[in-house]
């Protein structure tokens, strides 16, 4: 297979993010898509070597040149019918971190594509300048030069504006956003939802014999959706919810939700603290009228400096943590979260470390830094395209039929698919927090369950 050189405007796309993954990229190739219905995840040119700088293109002296459209291309390229795929990121809007985020996602992208091998392949980079204008707008722009699938947005206001446009053009958009109401209708969303990321744990949890939880979460819009994910994952594998509190995300406002709570961590629950207590009933004895039992775990779904304000509280509190388990989401994979004696012996699921390293490797390798969480993101939508574009008609390979493959794909974050409403599936680890260090103690599925 050939070099693959990528559509660049002629505008500036991103500082840093011009073509720089076909200069260094290692040769192990982890994440890859399934290409069919009938196909598992498949490993995309393990062996392939990476190409020399300083050779000449293929074909020779042949030279990338500007097209019709504006983009660089090949000569060798202009007797295929190319591959073209949008790619809307934020590369001049909001803050710099937002635009190094983008950036970086561009270059995994790049990555991807020199990964997959396919001469054919052309991303078309668009702006949206991180305003729902701006991706509605890179979205009518990328359709006009030609895409055939579109990557991105980001954030989820610029996802419900940019899906208005792909919808209308019935082109499916592959978007990065968690926010479930814009999925759907030829909108699909990788990302890492917080739903799949409680379901994990909670299954895990109940698995090691646990029936009794806890609750804390911030008192926002995804403090509720991991409440109603809680909520419907206990109800379905026969667990409780013992008690659930809610708390502005301030330090100081932690304090009473936290101390409410703790009074929940006794053996047995007093009557005067049970849901639908009535001193002034006769022989009043708690909801049940029986003995009720305080929780065995506590989900706190916070992270960063907020998580280690929270955490120490439950012990402050007189709450036993060598006997409650803490459980979190993927966000407490961070170092430096072992620090805090509170969290020690903490599970959390996220994808898994052995997976996730190699991808981080090939980057560091291809572009001289570690990427940042989202970049995985689009390396797997970039390669998703890639492969999905190989061997297929035009009109079938972006299809319904194909991007919601059941046997799934393996990417940079291991495996993951699509379900019909367009929200995302993930096999996701689960990991121990430990004061040496982040430890694995179950491992993501590589397959996922048949029939399901």
């Amino acid at each position: 297979m050939g070099l693959v050189i990528m559509s660049l405007p002629r505008s500036k796309v991103g500082a840093g993010a011009v073509l720089r993954a076909v200069f260094a990229v290692s040769t192990l190739a982890v994440a890859a898509c399934s290409s069919g219905p009938s196909q598992g995840p498949v490993i995309v040119d393990r062996d392939r070597p990476a190409p020399d700088a300083s050779a000449p293109p293929p074909g020779g002296e042949e030279r990338a040149h500007y097209d019709e459209r504006g983009f660089i291309e090949p000569l060798h390229m202009q007797k295929a019918e190319p591959v073209r795929v949008g790619l809307l990121l934020p590369f001049s809007g909001g803050t710099a971190a937002v635009q190094k985020v983008a950036s970086s996602m561009f270059d995994a992208a790049q990555l991807a594509a020199f990964e997959a091998g396919d001469d054919r392949f052309l991303i078309i980079p668009k702006d949206t300048r991180g305003t729902t204008e701006g991706a509605a707008a890179a979205a009518r722009s990328a359709l006009a030069d030609g895409a055939e699938i579109i990557l991105g947005p980001l954030f989820s206001e610029t996802v419900s504006a940019a899906a208005i446009v792909t919808r209308a053009a019935n082109v499916p958009l592959i978007a990065f956003s968690s926010d479930i109401a814009s999925a759907g209708d030829g909108v699909y969303l990788l990302s890492f939802p917080p739903e799949i990321e409680v379901a994990r744990v909670t299954e895990f949890a109940m698995d090691q014999g646990m029936q009794r939880f806890g609750l804390i979460a911030p008192a926002n819009d995804y403090g509720q959706r991991v409440s109603t994910s809680f909520s419907q994952e206990l109800a379905v594998r026969g667990g409780v919810l013992v008690h659930e509190e809610r708390y502005e995300q301030d330090p100081d406002k932690m304090l009473a939700p936290a101390k409410r709570l703790a009074a929940y961590s006794q053996e047995i629950i007093p009557p005067e603290l049970r849901h639908g207590y009535d001193p002034n009933r006769p022989g009043a004895a708690g909801a049940s009228g029986g003995d009720a039992y305080g929780f065995q775990a506590v989900l706190m779904p916070e992270q960063g400096t907020l998580l280690r304000a929270l955490a120490p509280l439950l012990p402050y509190y007189n709450v036993d943590i060598n006997q409650v388990k803490l459980l979190g989401v993927s966000a407490w994979d961070n170092p430096r979260l072992t620090r805090e004696p509170a969290l020690r012996g903490g599970w959390f699921a996220a994808p898994d470390p052995s997976i996730t390293a190699a991808f981080e490797e090939r980057f560091d390798a291809a572009f001289g830094e570690k990427p940042p969480k989202l970049a995985s993101l689009a390396y797997d939508a970039t390669l998703l395209a890639a492969r999905l574009g190989q061997g297929q008609r035009r009109r079938d390979r972006f299809d319904a039929r194909m991007i919601e493959n059941r046997g799934g794909y393996f990417g940079a974050d291991g495996l993951f698919r699509f379900r019909e409403d367009g929200t995302i599936e993930r096999g996701l680890a689960i990991l121990e927090i430990q004061p040496g260090g982040i430890q694995l103690i179950d491992p993501a599925p590589r397959t996922f369950t048949s029939g399901s």
